[in-house]
C-alpha cells in the first residue's frame, strides 16, 4: 500500500526538474506549478503489435506510468491545476465527470494529499467493472460524491453548490472534465516539448502522427499546440471518445487558441497560434453507441494490446484511440508513417486499497452500479 504522506516529499520537484518548456519561454515560470509525476515518461516501440497491424514504426508514450501513485494523463494537468488552486488560496476542489471518472479519482488522490477538500459530481454512464472500482476508490480516498442522472443535471448541481459555497464565504476551485482548463492543458504543451527532446535523443523518429483520446480535448489540444511551438511537423489525430456535441473540431481549435492566449499573457514571446478547424484531425467513427459504451472492436484491442505488448488499456478511452487511429491510417494507406500512441490510462493497480470494501458505504444513489450487471458480465452471457 502506498502511503501518500510518506511519499509527498518525493512529489515536490526542485527547480532542476521544472517543466522543460520554461527553458524556451522563461516568462511561463510565473505560472504556478508543482511536481507530482515522474517525467519524462518512456517511449517504447510496439514491435509485435506493429507487425500484426502492419506498421513498421509504431510507438507508445507511456503516460500510464506518469506516477507510481496514480498514473495517466491527469497527473500532467494536475501539476498546474492544483498549484493554481493553492496559489489562489482555495480549500475546496469541485471535480466533475462520469460515475467511473478517472479525473475525479486523480483529483481526489492528489488533492487530498495537498490538504484540499474534494467534492465530486458525477453523471450516469454505462456500467463497467472500472466504474465500481473507481467509485469505491473515490470513497476510500475521501471524495464527497454526488450523483447526477445526466450531464446537464450534473452541471446544474455543480453551479448551485459553487454558488452556495461562495455564499458561505469560500470560493471553491473548479476542476473541469479531464482537468482541461487552459492552465491544466499546459501539461500537454510541455509533454510535446518532452517528446521533442526524446526524438532528439534518438528514442524514436519524429512522429508523423500522434494518436490521442479526445474525451475533453485537453490532451490533444495541448499536444498540437506544443508541437507547433516546438517546431515539429507532427499532427495529432484526436479520436473522439466522448459526446459528439461536446467534442468537435471547432472546440479543438478554440481550445488550442485559449491555451495559447493564456501562455502569451504570461510570456508575450510565445508565438501566436491561430489554428483553423479544417487543419485539425478529428476521428469521429469509433465512439460506439454512447460515451463509455463497450464495442466488440475495443474489447478485442484491449486483449491484443495486453497479449502482444503487456499494455493495459481501458474500454472508454485508450482502446478506442489505438483502434481508431490505426484503422484511419490503414484506410488512408499510411501504414509507413511514424506513429506515436499516447497511453493515457493509469496502470497502477489500486485494487488492494479496496479489497473487501462494502459498496453500501457509498451514497445510496450509487448502489445501482453494484446491483446491476456490468458490460463485462453482459458480454460474458
Amino acid at each position: 500500500m502506498v502511503n501518500l504522506k510518506q511519499t509527498s516529499a518525493t512529489l515536490l520537484r526542485d527547480a532542476a526538474l521544472k517543466p522543460i518548456i520554461f527553458e524556451t519561454y522563461h516568462g511561463l515560470d510565473s505560472i504556478p506549478w508543482i511536481g507530482l509525476g515522474e517525467f519524462p515518461t518512456p517511449i517504447q516501440k510496439l514491435e509485435k503489435l506493429g507487425e500484426v497491424e502492419g506498421f513498421k514504426n509504431l510507438y507508445v508514450k507511456r503516460d500510464d506510468k506518469s506516477s507510481p501513485i496514480y498514473g495517466g494523463n491527469k497527473v500532467r494537468k494536475l501539476e498546474w491545476v492544483l498549484a493554481d488552486a493553492k496559489a489562489t488560496g482555495r480549500k475546496t476542489l469541485i471535480a466533475v465527470g462520469g460515475s467511473g471518472s478517472n479525473q475525479v479519482l486523480a483529483t481526489t488522490i492528489y488533492g487530498r494529499n495537498m490538504g484540499f477538500r474534494v467534492v465530486g459530481f458525477v453523471f450516469d454512464q454505462p456500467n463497467a467493472e472500472y466504474v465500481r472500482r473507481n467509485l469505491l476508490l473515490d470513497h476510500h480516498y475521501g471524495t464527497e460524491l454526488h450523483y447526477a442522472p445526466n450531464l446537464p443535471v450534473e452541471l446544474l448541481m455543480f453551479g448551485l453548490t459553487y454558488a452556495w459555497e461562495g455564499l458561505r464565504g469560500e470560493k471553491p476551485y473548479y476542476v473541469p472534465g479531464g482537468a482541461s482548463s487552459p492552465i491544466g492543458n499546459m501539461g500537454y504543451v510541455n509533454a510535446a516539448f518532452e517528446i521533442r527532446n526524446q526524438v532528439e535523443q534518438g528514442e524514436m523518429p519524429e512522429p508523423d502522427y500522434v494518436l490521442a483520446a479526445a474525451g475533453s480535448l485537453g490532451t490533444a489540444s495541448g499536444l498540437q499546440l506544443g508541437f507547433k511551438l516546438a517546431g515539429m511537423q507532427t499532427r495529432v489525430a484526436a479520436v473522439r471518445v466522448s459526446m459528439p456535441w461536446y467534442i468537435t473540431t471547432s472546440k479543438f481549435a478554440s481550445m488550442i487558441g485559449n491555451i495559447n492566449t493564456f501562455m502569451r499573457k504570461a510570456d508575450p514571446s510565445v508565438p501566436e497560434v491561430k489554428p483553423r478547424s479544417e487543419e485539425l484531425i478529428m476521428l469521429e467513427d469509433y465512439l460506439g453507441k454512447c460515451y463509455a459504451a463497450f464495442t466488440p472492436e475495443c474489447v478485442s484491442t484491449i486483449k491484443k494490446a495486453k497479449e502482444l505488448e503487456g499494455l493495459i488499456l481501458d474500454p472508454t478511452y485508450t482502446s478506442k484511440t489505438l483502434l481508431g487511429g490505426l484503422d484511419w491510417l490503414k484506410k488512408r494507406g499510411e501504414k509507413d508513417k511514424v506513429i506515436l500512441f499516447m497511453d493515457t490510462y493509469n496502470s497502477v493497480d489500486l485494487t488492494p486499497q479496496i479489497e473487501g470494501a462494502d459498496y453500501h458505504t457509498l451514497p445510496r444513489s450509487f448502489y445501482r452500479y453494484f446491483e446491476k450487471p456490468t458490460q463485462e458480465e453482459e458480454l460474458a452471457q
